[in-house]
């Protein structure tokens, strides 16, 4: 055996050098060079590399280490918090009534002391040494549901045996949805009486099917007949892990249990709300928002007794201030209030007055200084007359010009008070009357669906005068428009962030009382303990208008979100709205943007990337969309809902979404499209007409580009006559079908109206027409066993 290895024959080409000779550095003088600084690609790796440097036992370790700090921060906030968990019950389809739910669970323990308070039905179960809170709010009442389930820790649903729903509890599932869900827990009461065992399970996959279809996070359903099924739901009711929902996450929150005024003078008092602390610590200088009424300022927090302990105690404690607010508190200005001088021009000096008269004189040739005084004495009242007259009649073609291009939009406007045709089908008796404005929207729809932003020009006005306001953009997309320029008047009274991100970041780092020290910052300690709010100078009709609400819920706003500004929201249109909505003027909305309700107008814009977007004159169908209006500053995620109201009072859900961000320069742009036909067609140049009826309109719109719907790009030359035909030419020949466009663009802006919603949000239209009665429990014998 040899063992010599392989010898390279003849032919074997040797090694090429390293040619440093040609100005390439080898290894050791690059890293000579270096002297230990790291390389780019060194700096730039990506996450993925550096993911791989790190060992599989360090990443095991990293992990481990971020799961025990989380169960440490889940135990601390149980273990700090004394409030009772709130659980609200909604019963869905036929399913059991809430109240007599909630009285066969306080008979499964005799240790379970049951208290009342207005809002809430308290247990305190010494077997858990834990406490609980039960709400229960009519499932016709929207606003009450939702108040309920945003100070909730569990959301209960009582689903029927029959696993229907009826058209207004599908409604008011995707109502919860849209608004946010804290934990759930699913109950079927009576689905243990089931005797057979093969029906028992039909039923449970059933129901299982029907939460799965709308996508809860926990599919399982609980049984509710016997007192095991019972103490069982309690412990889970207890121990199950909680979910907040943002807006808990973030503010600071509670579930006035007792209302009280006092300190009255004149139309104002102090009101006195009592309940327990949640959310993050409370700070008595930041604004709490009373719904429908408005955000106001906080005096102190003292503690109170609590009205549902775990054990009886017969000391009473001594009242406390917890937190009391000092003179860093914010106040409760909402727009800054602009001033009238700002917008004034200088008086111009003596020269510049000189040279514009230089400018403007125009005197016959050989006449004086003097001469020409006197005679341009008369030529300027004359000019000044043609002048006036002049502009008397660019005043009423403006007008007109107003009214021939909001003409388009007139006809496609809905009404806030008028009952659309599908409304009318729902009713009890057919009318007569049809409404035939409604069925021009429907018709409007689709012809802006088929010819988008499209209008004829006017023949009784030039189109330079009907479209002034319009200009002409080479590139949509690349083309630069001034966010900065024209701004309305309104703008003047808005707040608008140097950089959004950045005071986000700094507002969402300070939650959860970071100034400890501060007396205004109750100490966490207090975290869940029942306390009185003392509120100032709140109007005494607050105390009348929430004598009968059940479930009032206060929040405290964090920094900036009381000042008015642009708010945009992600919308997408809901499908059970099926009427024509457009954006404009006279169409006001109903917005719940996170703990907040208010009417707006609103603008639709389309949802694209870029500087620039353009709007949308209808409501979307199929995709989503931006609503831009006047609204506080919110901080996004947060969940938006929007109503429209009918002529009968009654409010429809149009669509939901959430919170873009709070941004006054997004540039929202009108297209109007001006159409033309081609008359002649000579390979590339192409005579044009019914686009413009006069010779100074094409001089006029001889800069913008033309395209055509097959993609042909042309421009204007010349024109043809006096009466609007128009030599063109283009990049390709034009087919005799086509027609040639002209686009125009216009900055808009939102109406200024907004007004806070008075909380009399009505049911939808489904109510009437799927109201059902809940059916008792079944089998009361076998649940009292």
């Amino acid at each position: 055996m040899s063992t010599t290895g392989h010898r390279a024959g003849v032919f074997k080409k040797p090694s090429k050098p390293h040619k440093s000779w040609k100005g390439k550095r080898t290894k050791g003088e690059i890293t000579s060079e270096n002297r230990g600084r790291e390389g780019v690609k060194q700096l730039t790796r990506s996450a993925h590399s550096t993911h791989r440097t790190i060992s599989k036992d360090a990443r095991r370790n990293q992990l481990k280490m971020a799961r025990d700090q989380k169960m440490a921060d889940a135990m601390e906030r149980r273990r700090t918090s004394n409030a009772p968990c709130l659980v609200t019950v909604v019963s869905l389809g036929v399913g059991a009534r809430p109240t007599e739910f909630i009285k066969k669970l306080a008979t499964c323990d005799e240790t379970i002391i049951q208290t009342t308070s207005p809002s809430t039905i308290d247990f305190a179960i010494p077997r858990f040494k834990s406490r609980v809170s039960f709400l229960t709010p009519d499932k016709d009442n929207v606003d009450g549901v939702l108040d309920a389930i945003r100070a909730s820790d569990v959301l209960c649903f009582l689903w029927p045996m029959s696993a229907e729903l009826s058209e207004w509890d599908e409604q008011l599932l995707t109502i919860i949805k849209a608004n946010g869900l804290p934990t759930i827990v699913s109950v079927v009461p009576g689905l243990g009486s089931i005797a057979n065992h093969k029906k028992k399970e039909d039923v449970r996959k059933g129901i299982e099917f029907i939460i799965s279809k709308w996508s809860m996070s926990n599919a399982g359903v609980m049984p509710a007949d016997s007192v095991t099924d019972n103490l069982q739901l309690l412990r889970i009711l207890n121990e199950t892990k909680k979910k907040p929902l943002t807006l808990q996450a973030r503010h600071s929150y509670m579930l006035v249990e007792n209302l009280e005024c006092s300190d009255k003078t004149g139309e104002t008092c102090t009101l006195v709300a009592q309940g327990y602390l949640r959310g993050p610590e409370w700070n008595a200088n930041n604004l709490v928002h009373l719904p429908g009424f408005g955000d106001f300022q906080i005096s102190k927090i003292e503690s109170t007794v609590d009205p549902h302990p775990l054990k009886a105690h017969n000391k009473t404690p001594e009242a406390q201030i917890i937190a009391k607010s000092d003179d860093k508190r914010q106040n409760t200005e909402t727009e800054i209030t602009p001033d009238s001088m700002d917008g004034e021009q200088t008086w111009p000096t003596r020269e510049e007055l000189e040279e514009a008269d230089k400018e403007l004189r125009r005197v016959p040739k050989g006449t004086s200084s003097y001469q020409a005084a006197w005679i341009l004495d008369d030529e300027d009242d004359e000019d000044e007359e043609d002048s006036d007259e002049d502009m008397d009649d660019s005043d009423n073609e403006e007008v007109e010009d107003d009214s021939e291009e909001e003409e388009p939009m007139d006809d496609l406007k809905s009404e806030a008070g008028e009952t659309t045709a599908s409304e009318m089908m729902f009713d009890d008796g057919i009318d007569e009357d049809i409404n035939m404005a409604e069925v021009e929207k429907y018709r409007k729809e689709r012809e802006n669906a088929q010819w988008p932003d499209e209008v004829d020009t006017p023949m009784d006005m030039p189109a330079r005068i009907a479209f002034q306001k319009y200009r002409g953009l080479k590139s949509f997309r690349t083309s630069t428009w001034d966010p900065k320029e024209n701004l309305p008047l309104d703008y003047a009274r808005i707040f608008q962030f140097a950089n959004y991100r950045n005071t986000k970041k700094n507002v969402m780092s300070k939650i959860g009382g970071n100034d400890v020290d501060a007396d205004s910052v109750a100490d966490k300690k207090f975290n869940g303990a029942f306390a009185s709010v003392f509120i100032e100078n709140v109007p005494v009709a607050v105390l009348e208008a929430y004598k009968d609400a059940k479930n009032l819920v206060l929040f405290q706003l964090l920094p900036h979100e009381h000042k008015m500004s642009v708010l945009n929201m992600v919308l997408k249109k809901h499908p059970s709205c099926t009427i024509p909505i457009t954006s404009d003027q006279n169409q006001k909305f109903i917005f719940y943007v996170g703990f907040r309700q208010f009417e707006a107008n609103a603008v639709f814009s389309s949802n694209t990337p870029g500087d620039k977007f353009k709007l949308e004159r209808f409501m979307p169908t199929e995709k989503t969309f931006v609503a831009t209006v006047y609204a506080p500053i919110t901080f996004n995620p947060a969940t938006v809902l929007c109503f429209r109201q009918d002529d009968k009072g009654r409010q429809e859900l149009v669509a939901t979404g959430s919170i873009l961000d709070s941004n006054p320069d997004r540039i929202v742009l009108k297209r109007t499209v001006l159409a033309g036909h081609p008359y002649k067609i000579n390979r590339r140049a192409v005579v044009v007409r019914y686009m413009f009826f006069n010779r100074e309109d094409i001089e006029w719109f001889k800069p913008v580009e033309l395209y055509t719907p097959s993609g042909r790009r042309g421009h204007i030359k010349e024109a043809v006559g006096t009466h609007g035909n128009m030599k063109c030419r283009f990049d390709q020949q034009l087919n005799a079908q086509d027609s040639v466009m002209l686009n125009l663009y216009k900055r808009v802006f939102p109406v200024w109206n907004y007004s806070i919603f008075n909380r009399s949000l009505n049911p939808s239209r489904f109510v009437e027409r799927s109201r059902v009665e809940s059916i008792s429990l079944v089998n009361e014998d076998a649940m009292e066993e």
